[in-house]
Parts: C-alpha cells; sequence; structure tokens
C-alpha cells in the first residue's frame, strides 16, 4: 500500500481554499477570497512546488517512462491503473552488441536491449517499432510487424 506523500495536505488546503471561496455570499469578500486563494497558488507554481498538468503532459510523461517499473504514488491521477501496453514508435539508433544482441534507440527517447535474437532479425533506423507488455517485466519489440523478440529498457 502506496502512502500519500508529506505535503498532500498542504496541497489538498490550497485547492480547498480556493473551492472555499465559492461559498463566499458577499461579492466583494468573495472576490478577496479568490484573489487571496489564487495568489497562493500562483506563488507555488511560480517557485516548483507545484505544476500544473494537462492530460497531454500526463500522455506524454507515461510514454517517456514506459518499460520502466513504477510504483502507484497517484502522481498520474485517476490514470495511474490505466498502464500503456503497448508502445509504438520508430528505430533513431542502432548498435549490435553481438551476433545476437542489440541496442535499440527509439524516437520517444528510451534504449532498448535485445537478446537472443534470430539471425533473420535485421532492425534498421528509421523502421517502426512496437513495444508491447509481456510477461514478469519483460517485453516483446517487433519491427516493421514481424515476429517479436525478447527485450528490456536500459535508459
Amino acid at each position: 500500500m502506496g502512502t500519500a506523500p508529506a505535503n498532500a495536505q498542504e496541497d489538498e488546503d490550497y485547492l480547498k481554499a480556493l473551492r472555499d471561496c465559492r461559498l463566499v455570499e458577499q461579492d466583494s469578500a468573495r472576490l478577496a477570497c479568490f484573489d487571496d486563494a489564487v495568489q497562493t497558488v500562483i506563488e507555488k507554481q511560480d517557485s516548483g512546488e507545484i505544476r500544473v498538468v494537462d492530460k497531454e503532459d500526463i500522455r506524454e510523461t507515461r510514454r517517456g517512462l514506459f518499460g520502466f517499473s513504477m510504483p502507484k504514488l497517484g502522481i498520474f491521477g485517476a490514470s495511474d491503473d490505466e498502464a500503456d501496453e503497448v508502445l509504438q514508435s520508430t528505430i533513431t539508433g542502432l548498435r549490435r552488441l553481438r551476433s545476437d544482441h542489440w541496442e535499440i534507440e527509439i524516437a520517444a527517447g528510451s534504449v532498448w536491449q535485445a537478446t537472443n535474437t534470430p539471425r533473420r532479425f535485421k532492425p534498421e533506423t528509421g523502421a517502426s517499432v512496437e513495444l508491447e507488455q509481456a510477461a514478469m517485466g519483460s517485453y516483446w519489440l517487433r519491427v516493421d510487424g514481424e515476429m517479436g523478440v525478447k527485450a528490456r529498457r536500459i535508459r
């Protein structure tokens, strides 16, 4: 079971302050309440204590972390449980380590190692690549829709 960060209560407090301002009946008092609450949020954002992200930011971050085991900390909101099982990208770099071992860099920014590859496995820069989550933390790597080989993320 995960635990919330120590400052989670403080984070909830300034968001609660924004919500509570809606309940203030007098217009000028409500405006003053919102001004104070918004100022607190702006100061926290300017200092780097908080960052406001949208769904696209979350999607790109999850895509960049594909292949790493991450604890469920709630940093992705409700989508923590909606792990991506497939990543599609393009090969941007290759390095042959041995006859059956390859390092494959993809456009998403990660580097993968494929081992024990068959002789027919001949990846090329620019080829499409699909990585699919397999059993026990491993992944299937398919180049141009061909039969997959086992791979693991190394960077």
